[in-house]
């Protein structure tokens, strides 16, 4: 089993992703580490303890993480994924995170399992790079970085330019990116590729809670957004490049981001031919999709 830290900002698709993986024979979750970016820290602190416990997961214990990012501010996306984030209510939790901050325990974690970690980052980087900051020699100890962010060969989704959570924290992308760290990138190149249509549901077949409550999220989006009749699995494809590597074809690229230029801030540009980062340039569509709604139901 993989040992893994999950670090969100949940959000429908990140809500789908931890689904994911919470239910996977092949992931051990150590934890999730939380940061501001689909909504505020408070609210995807919030939604994450929410959904551990609606699955009775209440032994991954969860990090409150960064609430601005490394520079301004954070553009939250209310607007997709609708009010305080995931879309649907769940109860209160009773839990609350635990007092080390994200940073110190993803440093703290991969000091522990030097080679044996895996993170995935499925908001903005900025935990990562504050962690880097605490411990520069992080970029080595991690086994593999799993990133879902940038937009190389195609349009962005906030700007031309821009992926949503890149150009949310170019700054902590940049230095992520660069640090030497193994790097998979996961971008909307494929993540648009790996979609349910709106005729499409139920979406995620079976009976068990993951299941019903996955349904309930897509079918309240796609009542909230009547004009769009597809839903991106973005998060859920990147762990899915977790769970079954093999679904994505990769290119190794030396990886830059745009932090200076306000048109173009967030732009990916990926040089390839060798680097640390392997940027996910083709998916097996049907092969993703089956895997990504077996594991939301947990079969």
């Amino acid at each position: 089993m993989a040992k893994v830290l999950i670090d969100t900002d949940p959000g429908t698709d990140d809500a789908l992703a931890l689904m994911m993986a919470l239910n996977s024979p092949d992931l051990d979750v150590l934890g999730v580490t939380t940061v501001g970016g689909n909504a505020t820290l408070a609210h995807t602190t919030r939604n994450a303890l929410r959904l551990l416990e609606y699955m009775e997961r209440t032994d991954v214990p969860v990090y409150r993480g960064s609430a601005r990012p490394l520079r301004g501010r954070y553009h939250y996306g209310y607007y997709f994924h609708g009010a305080a984030g995931p879309g649907v209510r769940l109860p209160s939790p009773k839990a609350a995170p635990h007092p080390t901050a994200a940073p110190e325990v993803i440093t703290q974690v991969a000091s522990g399992r030097r080679g044996g970690l895996v993170v995935v980052a499925l908001g903005p980087l900025t935990n990562i790079a504050k962690a880097l900051a605490l411990e520069p020699r992080l970029a080595g100890w991690i086994k593999e970085l799993v990133v879902m962010g940038g937009a190389v060969e195609a349009q962005g989704n906030v700007t031309q330019h821009a992926e949503f959570n890149i150009y949310n924290d170019p700054l902590a992308a940049a230095t992520v990116l660069s640090s030497g760290m193994a790097v998979t990138l996961v971008p909307l190149d494929v993540c648009t590729q790996t979609f349910f249509r709106r005729d499409e549901g139920p979406w995620v077949s079976g009976n068990t809670r993951t299941a019903r409550l996955a349904r309930k999220v897509l079918a309240n989006w796609f009542r909230t957004h009547p004009d769009r009749d597809r839903y991106d699995l973005c998060d859920p494809l990147a762990m899915a490049a977790v769970i079954q590597p093999d679904l994505l074809a990769y290119r190794r690229a030396e990886v830059s981001v745009e932090t200076e230029d306000s048109e173009r801030l967030g732009l990916t540009v990926a040089r390839y031919g060798s680097g640390r980062v392997k940027v996910a340039s083709g998916v097996d569509v049907d092969r993703a999709k089956g895997l990504i709604a077996g594991s939301i139901a947990g079969v």
